[in-house]
Order: C-alpha cells, then structure tokens, then sequence
C-alpha cells in the first residue's frame, strides 16, 4: 500500500479466526449430522426392554385421550397408582412409532441426540476451536455412546445442554440468566424426564456461586440468580401430576433396592472406557498445563463424576456439564476462540439440512422390523401359545416392557416406582433362585408359564422340577410350561419356608 507522500507500507489483511472456511461446513453443523447419523443406524439403541413400555404407554395416552394415573399393564399391580411422569416423551414416541413403526422411533432419538451434539460442539466452540475442540466433543460423545438408547433420557439430553449452557454463557457475560429461556426449556423437561431436578439444583448452584463472587454487594449479588428459582419451580409442576411432578424423582430415588437396576449401579470403567479416558485426561490437563477453573465449576465437575461413578446413568451429566464448565478456563489456556464459529451464510445450514434429509431417505429405505434381542425375545414369545399368553407369567425383569408391548401383562417390569422396594426384594429372591420361594409364589400367583434369561439361576430348578416342562429355548430366552395339577413342594422345603408373606 503507497501512503499520502508515497512510502510503501506493508499492511495486512486481519484474518477473523472465528471465521469457517466457506467450503466446509462449520463444527456444530458436522457433529449434529454424524452423531445424528450414527445413532439413526445405530441398532444398539433398541437394546432396552423399557422402549416397548414407553410406546405401548405412549399409546394408550394417544387412543384415551389421557395421562394414566393407574397401571394398565401388569397382572400383580393393576389398578394401583402409578405416575407416568415422563408421559410426553412417551407420547412423542409413540406417535413416531406409529407414523413410522421402529423407523420413526430411530429418527426421533436421532434428531434429538444430533441436536444435543450439535448444541454441545456450538456452545463449546464459543472457548475452544481447532483440536482442542475436537478432543472435547469427541469424549464427551464417547462417554454419552452407552447412553444412546430409545428412552426418554435422550429425549432430554438437549434441553440438559440448553439449560447447562445459558447458566455457564449468563456467568461469563456477567449477567443473570434469562428466565425467558430457561422457563419453556423447564416445561418441557419437566414432562419429559426426571433430570430436571438437577437442573434447578444447577440454577442455585451459579446463584450462590454469584453471590460469592459480589459478596460485597451483599444481598443484591444474589437476587438477580434468586428470583428465576421460584418461577422454574413452578414450571415444574405444570404437568398432568402438578405438585407429584417435582417430588416424584425424590421419592423415586429414595427406593433401597435401585441398585439392583443396572443403571443405578456404579459405573463399569470396561463398559464405558471413554470416561475413564476423560477423567484421566482431565487430571492430565490440569497438572500440566496448569489449567485454573473457578472454584465452583470444579466442586461442580467433581460433583458430577461422583455421581457418575455410583450411578452409571448419571455419566449423561458428566458428558454434558463437565465440557460446558470447563470450556473457558480450557480456552484460556489453549487460546481458543472467542466467540461461536460458524459464520459462514446461510448454504452451511442448508447443506446440513440437505445431508440430514439423506440420512433420514437412507434410514426410511432400510427395512426396520420388530427385532429379536436380549431385551425383546420375540422369538420365544412366538412360540408361546395364544391361550397361554393370557395366564398369569413369572418373567425377567428386563423382558416386562416387551411383554406389554406384546399384549401380555407381566409380572414386573422396570418401573420400579409402581412395584416398591418389597415386591422387588422379593422379586429379586425369586429370580437368584430361592426354589422355596418361588414354589409359594407360584401357587399364590397360579404362574402357568415363564420366561426367562439363559443365565437365570432359577432356571435349573424349573428344570428339575416335576411341575414345570422347558417349551423352547435360544439365546434369549428360556420359557417354562406348568404341568398343572397339585404343587410340588420342593425337597428341603418346610413349610415355613415355602411360604411369603405380604401381598401388593
């Protein structure tokens, strides 16, 4: 460039490093296709019983017109309460399910866990860029894989994002959150599944967190976080179940025998390695690159991977909140971005629209069946007579969803709230074997067939036994015929023994 008294001056063009290349398509957009994409094929997420009780509950509500205050299904508690607490989701799944079937359900979870991905890669994006971004969001989706089931839990991990990210973006902006958002993203959640409690304990946690950081200004710092709190409180309670709505998690997770349940129980790092990957990573980055997060964000972190590791179903918080609470202090030392990237025009969205829609074609065009699974033994209830199927059953815990979705009413299924800790523990001593117990039960009930896991511990007994005959068998399931007549007590058993008591 030639100046007024013509010097030449170099000068150079100020490149915007937040700007995406026009021809590729920004990192948020690329994640919610691939994740969104993965998941559309993924036949893992069918891999849980509760899918099929989540439709055929889903259903019901769609063919009476009404939330159910009962339950419809099992033979041991019909009629008795039971609070369908996630009943949107269930609704949402049964209409994709019937639009459809299987397919439709696929492409429900699909967009949910691609908007999940890509809000998580956009909010991130605000701190981190380049390869540090990428690590961030891939560990945080590896950590979420084992999650990514047909459930409403999935349903809920883009509202977890939302919420999570309006408080850590409020906090950085030096502002209170807006409850114009928060409030829609808390009804919904709210009706769609029971995580939403950790949301509200999150909006307290930033409001003390502000509190201590102004604590000069005395009350004042914390009243703009404060006020929000009463109104999301009753945006929880805007729900067929009103007040029950907020307590219901509380009550749920008071219940002595959820360890029982598998993903209640502490996290297996061999199941899921990329947590273990994550948190050493975590120490790693910390140590060496001497990163230093607020105070707060950290007790928050440690807060999560605690929950984590006691309960694996909680490593979706982890996943989710870990990243959001860390991208700043993360970005300050890897000088990542500062504002969100993708400020390409409006041809990136499109173009993801465009490859969305593929996804969704290719997804439609593959044949999408009931499959025959651990959880869904399709197979051996198909060869379980019609006449049969209308009598009283012993079944595994994780095949009672398939059960009613199949029209057969079981005797327990996983919706531990409506069984309570009693009827489970015993239940739980059923099923390990006890053949006393279960010869009682049986003749109180009048069980005239089961079905069960290869790996049952009862099923030698039924083997064994006199009054049962084995009618099929593969690597699902096993099913029991009773031979009918009198009950055999089984040898060994007194007859203090062969009796339980307590009834539903």
């Amino acid at each position: 460039m030639i100046d007024q008294r013509g010097a030449v001056r170099l000068t150079t063009t100020a490149v915007d490093p937040d700007r995406t290349p026009p021809w590729i398509l920004p990192p948020f957009l690329i994640a919610a296709v691939l994740v969104g994409a993965f998941t559309a094929f993924a036949p893992g997420i069918f891999n849980d019983g509760d899918t099929w009780m989540h439709i055929a509950a889903g259903d019901l509500m769609l063919r009476s017109g009404a939330v159910v205050h009962t339950d419809p299904f099992s033979y041991t508690f019909l009629g008795k309460p039971w609070q369908a607490h996630e009943w949107l989701s269930e609704v949402l799944m049964a209409l994709a399910w019937r639009l459809a079937g299987w397919t439709g359900v696929a492409l429900l979870f699909a967009t949910a866990a691609g908007a999940m991905a890509g809000l998580l890669t956009r909010h991130v994006g605000r701190w981190l860029g380049g390869v540090p971004l990428a690590v961030v969001v891939v560990l945080s989706l590896g950590c979420l894989a084992p999650a990514l089931l047909a459930r409403p839990h999935l349903l809920a991990l883009p509202l977890l994002e939302m919420w999570t990210a309006e408080l850590v973006m409020a906090r950085a902006d030096g502002r209170p959150p807006s409850w114009i958002r928060l409030a829609p993203i808390m009804v919904a959640w709210a009706n769609i599944h029971g995580s939403f409690v950790f949301g509200l304990g999150l909006l307290g946690a930033f409001g003390l967190e502000s509190a201590w950081r102004n604590r000069s200004e005395g009350v004042r710092a914390l009243l703009p976080w404060a006020w929000p709190v009463p109104l999301m409180l009753v945006a929880t309670v805007v729900s067929p179940h009103g007040l029950a709505n907020l307590t219901f998690p509380l009550r749920l997770t008071s219940m002595t025998t959820l360890a029982g349940i598998g993903e209640w129980a502490p996290l297996d790092f061999d199941r899921n390695p990329f947590f273990e990957v994550a948190l050493l990573g975590l120490v790693l980055v910390l140590g060496w690159r001497g990163v230093r997060v607020p105070v707060f964000s950290l007790l928050l972190v440690l807060l999560v991977a605690h929950l984590t590791l006691h309960h694996a179903r909680h490593v979706q918080l982890f996943a989710i909140v870990a990243p959001l609470l860390l991208a700043e202090p993360l970005g300050a030392v890897f000088k990542g971005k500062t504002a969100t990237p993708g400020r390409g025009g409006p041809w990136p969205i499109a173009a993801a629209a465009a490859l969305a829609a593929v996804v969704a074609v290719g997804r439609i065009a593959v044949a999408s069946g009931s499959p025959d699974s651990a959880s869904a033994p399709s197979v051996a209830l198909a060869h379980v007579p019609p006449s049969l199927k209308e009598r009283p059953v012993f079944n595994a815990y994780r095949f009672g969803g398939f059960l009613i979705f199949s029209g057969v009413r079981p005797y327990i299924d996983s919706r531990a709230e409506v069984y309570g800790d009693a009827f489970r523990n015993r239940f739980l001593a059923l099923q390990g074997g006890d053949a006393c117990a279960f010869a009682a039960e049986a003749a109180k009930r009048g069980f005239a067939w089961t079905i069960l896991e290869p790996a049952s511990p009862l099923i030698p007994a039924l083997d064994r036994s006199p009054d049962w005959r084995r009618l099929y068998a593969d690597s699902h399931a096993i099913v029991h015929v009773h031979q009918g007549g009198a009950w055999t007590r089984p040898p060994g058993c007194s007859a203090e023994q062969n009796s339980m008591t307590g009834t539903p």
